[in-house]
């Protein structure tokens, strides 16, 4: 056997102990997921036994009725728990066969995934394997990029509850309900959840019961910031930081915070007590919860809102982070919740990952990964609406001088101009001008590529409602087409990031 053969026979091996960890990691998973549903049945049937007990010797007949509607919805929880546990064994059974159907021995390791992290291969995976990167340079771990709505996919370890999970997610440019975009999905489901399909799948009733969970989707630089606060989390985490435990007041305290951080007018209404009106307001009582527990130590919870998605007529949501002391470990807990949500709520305690400082620092890492990723995802030109003959502005074509063939159809006429390396950055000096600008009445909105000539561009033509009207002729043909505000940032963003990518524009 000569070297090349020796190599590809080696390399075919190594890709089928890849393949045969990766099975094995998700039966581990699978047989976590398991134990954890039974240990809820027996806490549940405890509980049963106890409310019958009572029923049983208590002689007031409604408390006695009360514990046994308590008993009987503890028996049917605890029955549902045991069909989820053997689902998920049935399952690890399964990922089992398959890894030993790879005709590889691999030793066994630590599970490689928090509770709850059950990756399942889509039907519309990727035919590269989970590791491969795809076209937007991330891997697709959880199997589920399709090569249009989602370009990849990745998770990393928690410690205790369900991993952390990313998803570049790739919208296009909308349609005419909202403008679409690309962004990193960071989801902290308890259960299998589908980017392409917003599914998750909870073991309920003996099969996999999908519901809808819309975690929030991060635009690149909001993904970075994340990754900034996650670092800025760990370090402190790493240097011996000690936070506090909670108390009733204190959860109390941050629940009300939140409700201000999202209404500030409350601040100033009095407290009700059903139809009774206290004489303090709500800042008031505020400032008598944290007075009842003052503390010195500086706030580590951090949120990044998802605000470039609502700006462009998507879902909201929010991640938060922040530092939890568990059993004297600091840890950095991350919760991916939907719209304004409050994360202390109780819905979004199983939604919450708890990951060790290194933990911290790989999702750090892998969001920033995946911020290069969406802005590589998002193409050279602006489609808007769907359809062939659809109108579209594009300048994925290089000329010979290493500048764009700039294209504008508006569905009937096209114009087509070719602008040199300097006539770009011109371009995109001239939309940033609008885009900052406090009134877009006062730019002058237009650029000409050549002095004295018929060649333009030009969108001063701006209405509130309607947005930008965008025109480019090239002496003989004109077309025309409508931008919204984000529309003509996304194309100044896209057009920078194309012609020049060292240059950082603001918005």
């Amino acid at each position: 056997m000569d070297t090349q053969d020796a190599m590809r026979v080696a390399n075919r091996y190594a890709g089928q102990v890849a393949k045969a960890e990766t099975l094995q990691g998700r039966a581990r998973a699978c047989r976590d997921a398991a134990d954890r549903y039974r240990s809820d049945a027996r806490v549940n049937q405890e509980s049963t036994a106890n409310h019958l007990t009572a029923a049983r010797t208590i002689r007031d007949a409604s408390v006695a009725a009360e514990h046994t509607r308590a008993a009987r919805e503890a028996e049917a929880e605890a029955a549902r728990e045991i069909l989820a546990a053997r689902y998920y064994e049935v399952q690890a059974e399964e990922y089992e066969a398959q890894a030993l159907g790879t005709g590889t021995t691999l030793t066994r390791k630590e599970p490689s995934m928090g509770d709850g992290a059950i990756p399942t291969t889509a039907a519309s995976a990727s035919l590269a394997g989970p590791d491969s990167p795809t076209t937007s340079g991330v891997g697709d771990v959880l199997g589920y990029a399709d090569g249009e709505t989602c370009h990849g996919t990745d998770q990393v370890a928690a410690a205790a509850g369900p991993a952390s999970v990313l998803a570049l997610m790739d919208y296009g440019d909308g349609n005419n309900r909202w403008d679409g975009g690309q962004y990193i999905a960071v989801a902290t489901s308890p259960g299998r959840w589908d980017p392409v399909t917003s599914n998750e799948h909870v073991a309920s009733d003996g099969y996999a019961a999908p519901s809808i969970y819309q975690p929030p989707h991060l635009s690149a630089a909001e993904a970075e910031t994340a990754a900034r606060h996650l670092d800025e989390l760990a370090e402190r985490a790493e240097a011996g930081y000690q936070p506090p435990k909670p108390t009733k007041w204190s959860r109390a305290a941050q629940r009300l915070e939140h409700l201000l951080a999202g209404d500030a007018d409350l601040a100033t209404e009095k407290v009700r007590i059903v139809d009774d009106e206290l004489p303090v307001t709500v800042k008031d009582l505020l400032a008598l919860l944290r007075d009842k527990q003052p503390t010195t130590a500086e706030a580590t919870r951090r949120h990044v809102a998802a605000t470039a998605i609502d700006q462009a007529g998507g879902d909201t949501g929010a991640l938060w982070m922040d530092l939890v002391d568990h059993d004297g470990t600091t840890r950095v807990v991350v919760t991916g919740v939907e719209g304004t949500e409050d994360p202390d709520d109780d819905y979004w305690q199983p939604y919450t990952a708890q990951h060790t400082p290194a933990q911290a620092r790989e999702l750090a890492a892998k969001l920033r990964t995946f911020a290069t990723g969406a802005r590589q995802t998002a193409r050279s030109a602006i489609y808007l609406g769907d359809g062939a003959d659809v109108a579209h502005l594009d300048w994925s074509t290089p000329t010979f001088d290493g500048g764009r063939t700039l294209k504008l159809s508006d569905g009937q006429d096209a114009v087509h101009l070719d602008l040199s390396p300097t006539q770009l950055r011109e371009l995109c000096e001239a939309l940033t001008a609008t885009i900052t600008t406090d009134d877009f009445a006062d730019t002058p909105n237009a650029y000409w590529p050549w002095e004295n000539d018929h060649r333009y561009i030009d969108w001063s033509d701006f209405e509130y409602e309607r947005g930008f009207h965008l025109e480019i002729g090239d002496g003989t043909t004109t077309a025309a087409v409508t931008l919204t505000t984000t529309q003509l940032r996304a194309w100044r963003d896209r057009l920078a990031a194309d012609t020049d990518p060292g240059v950082r524009h603001e918005s």
